[in-house]
């Protein structure tokens, strides 16, 4: 009994504050990479939750990667979620000005307890700087898309769950280290049972994520 109820909590923090993890691509790859990540953080209840997650990326083009993502921690508290997507950049960033890259994702999650499953739709932009070769700010904001109807327990009735973060990645040569810090769920009052999370001004849930990726380069 106590295994569900914690259970049935981390499927509604994944639902609310969705996005449990950094974001998969800023910029895009370049040409025939490979990129492998792993994902460690979630919204602050005290401390970030360790929800992790791993995906890979692969640059397509100059401007358009596909990427994909599996939530590690979610298995344990049997639930199952992915993320698929693909990265486009629209401006690439000279000097000062930001380059600007925009996704479109599906979030599967699948709730192994009871067999629901639903698709959330997601799209972002991002806006980031090429600093000194491997130093790139980004800021930027994200939406999920509930389709289901009647559903409002845990806001579940609203069509759009927005999210806003900022973050910093350094990219090696081969190995990327990244920060990020997102303000999630910034446009509603969010009640999680038995849970106190950090919000901004009393309004959605903050958190604060990080990433270890590696780069590998096809061979001509």
């Amino acid at each position: 009994m106590k295994r569900k109820f914690i259970s049935s909590i981390l499927f509604a923090l994944l639902f609310c504050c969705s996005a449990c993890n950094t974001t998969r691509v800023v910029k895009p790859l370049e040409k025939g990479e490979t990129r492998i990540a792993v994902d460690l953080g979630g919204p602050v209840v005290g401390f970030p939750i360790p929800m992790s997650s791993i995906s890979g990326a692969y640059g397509i083009s100059e401007k358009l990667s596909v990427f994909g993502g599996f939530h590690a921690t979610t298995l344990a508290y049997q639930s199952l979620q992915f993320d698929l997507g693909a990265n486009y950049s629209f401006l690439e960033t000279r000097k000062w000005q930001p380059g600007i890259s925009g996704s479109l994702i599906l979030n599967p999650i699948i709730d192994l307890r009871v067999g629901n499953s639903s698709i959330f739709p997601e799209t972002s932009v991002n806006f980031y700087w090429q600093l000194r070769e491997r130093h790139v700010p980004f800021v930027g904001i994200t939406n999920w898309y509930d389709m289901a109807q009647g559903a409002v327990e845990l806001e579940k009735g609203k069509l759009m769950h927005p999210a806003l973060y900022f973050g910093y990645n350094y990219e090696g040569p081969k190995w990327i280290f990244g920060i990020e810090a997102k303000w999630l769920n910034f446009d509603k009052t969010l009640m999680i049972p038995q849970v106190e999370h950090t919000s901004v001004g009393g309004k959605g849930a903050a958190g604060v994520y990080f990433k270890v990726a590696y780069r590998i380069f096809k061979t001509e």
